[in-house]
């Protein structure tokens, strides 16, 4: 049954009958997840891992760690896939953010998460490939 809630009065969880934050899957080692594509693996001091809450109603996807470069693989000026997620943890579209990368030359890696559940990085033309990308504070927001 609906119950009105009056001008300036406080809005509880018991009052909404609801949960405000709940955590659809707790921290999970992303190797568990998917597969590290050539030249790239967990950092061992900050394995990176996903989370996924709830926040009243909207579904948030949240990283954290620390991914590779072992391969020294090239990413200066070129879309290079780190990591390929499973299909219940690909977006229904692409999203994207910048993080930080070691030995970039001071420049932020750009990260993107593809529907086809590649999650990719670049640096631009200046810069220099990163030995380690960081996804600490990455969230995505109503990927599905």
């Amino acid at each position: 049954m609906y119950v009105p809630f009056y001008a300036g009065e406080i809005v509880t969880a018991e009052k909404m009958r609801t949960r405000i934050v709940e955590v659809v899957m707790d921290w999970t080692p992303i190797d568990q997840l998917g597969v590290f594509q050539n030249g790239f693996t967990a950092n061992t001091a900050k394995v990176p891992r996903m989370r996924i809450e709830r926040v009243m109603g909207s579904l948030k996807w949240m990283y954290e760690g620390r991914v590779n470069n072992t391969g020294a693989v090239n990413m200066v000026n070129t879309t290079i896939t780190m990591f390929t997620f499973n299909a219940p943890y690909r977006p229904l579209v692409e999203h994207g953010d910048e993080v930080y990368g070691s030995s970039s030359a001071h420049y932020p890696v750009r990260l993107g998460l593809m529907t086809n559940g590649n999650l990719t990085a670049s640096v631009p033309i200046n810069a220099a490939s990163a030995a380690t990308v960081w996804l600490d504070d990455v969230t995505f927001t109503n990927p599905t």
